[in-house]
């Protein structure tokens, strides 16, 4: 027996004929490269998309977690008071907190995406059907918010606060308030998170996939390799149609995550906790949120989404295929993948 056997390669019948010809020795450190490639470029695609819409996303959670009336005129003005109080730069306020949480959970969601993708796929050629594309896009949104959910806790928390005289909450105070810590505090909220997520993830990527297939298919390329208008409009369609969808979740979310930190500095209190929690199951949440304004309160600050949404998936599917393509992750056309199944080996001496 073969040093190669001992060592758990694949007998030749079941591997690629070009790869047993040199057989790759460090297959184990290629695939953690790869994996290592993906996650980083999931990341910086998902930073560079929250930087982008980080005012919109602030002013879209004040108006969430409060009772203010949401239009036009109020956000211009909500944003307009953040900037005088706090300076222009107070519009990124809790975007450090938010690319600390995204890069990681972008990476592990567009990773994780690819690796479901190959995990559901029925054969060797990646084909997948809708349930299935639908499938891994709901896992891998499941799998990064399970990772890194106490990151969104605290970017939210951050996002409410006003710094005025100076009393501002700490990233402690923000994730634990005045009482113990408790891991479970770390994940308040998560429930309509994962609820949400679900769908809002599925049909994210299963949108995206599928028109951006629909265009690869008919420009006669490969899905990484299409053109700049079609990876847009794919991006831009999946991000409107995921956004308001889940909305009512989304929503219900942030106002369990936010909860006795909203409007605080003026007191002069850091971590201030109302005596009693008013947003406690998911249920309750959005019947407290009905009555405060019927039907439209559930989607408060939606229209906003259609703008920020459409964006951000823009920028991040867009942005994650043409770093694939710099780090040479995947083949860069179709014709190149398909060739190297369909191609007999050359033959040897």
């Amino acid at each position: 027996m073969s040093m190669t056997r001992i060592q758990g390669f694949p007998k030749s019948i079941s591997y690629r004929a070009d790869l047993l010809q040199q057989p790759d020795k460090n297959s184990v450190e290629n695939s953690a490269i790869d994996v290592s490639k993906r996650l980083v470029a999931g990341g910086i695609a998902g930073s560079l998309a929250k930087s982008a819409i980080a005012p919109l996303d602030r002013t879209k959670i004040i108006f969430q977690t409060s009772t203010k009336v949401f239009n036009a005129k109020n956000v211009i003005h909500e944003m307009a008071e953040i900037c005088r109080l706090e300076g222009i730069t107070g519009l990124w306020r809790g975007n450090s907190a938010t690319v600390l949480r995204v890069f990681p959970y972008a990476g592990i969601q567009f990773c994780s995406f690819d690796l479901y993708k190959k995990l559901f796929s029925d054969d060797d050629t990646g084909h997948l059907s809708s349930l299935q594309r639908l499938g891994a896009g709901s896992a891998a949104g499941a799998t990064a918010v399970a990772l890194t959910y106490p990151l969104d806790l605290l970017r939210a928390r951050l996002a409410v606060q006003r710094e005025v005289t100076g009393a501002r909450l700490s990233y402690y105070d923000a994730l634990v308030g005045d009482g113990a810590f408790r891991i479970r505090n770390l994940y308040r909220g998560i429930m309509p998170t994962l609820l949400g997520i679900l769908p809002y993830a599925g049909i994210a990527f299963y949108t995206r996939d599928t028109l951006n297939g629909l265009a690869a298919r008919r420009l006669e390329t490969s899905a990484l390799e299409t053109p700049l208008f079609a990876k847009l409009f794919s991006g831009a369609v999946s991000g409107l149609i995921a956004q308001s969808s889940t909305y009512p979740l989304d929503l219900v979310r942030r106002r369990m995550q936010t909860e006795g930190y909203i409007d605080l500095s003026h007191t002069g209190l850091k971590g201030a906790r109302r005596a009693e929690m008013k947003y406690v199951t998911i249920a309750g949440t959005l019947r407290t949120i009905y009555a405060e304004g019927g039907s439209r309160a559930l989607f408060k600050g939606l229209s906003m989404n259609w703008i920020k949404g459409p964006v951000a998936f823009m920028i991040s599917f867009t942005a994650f295929d043409y770093l694939k393509l710099l780090f040479n992750i995947q083949p860069p056309a179709a014709e190149d993948f398909r060739r190297k199944f369909s191609e007999p080996p050359p033959h040897t001496a």
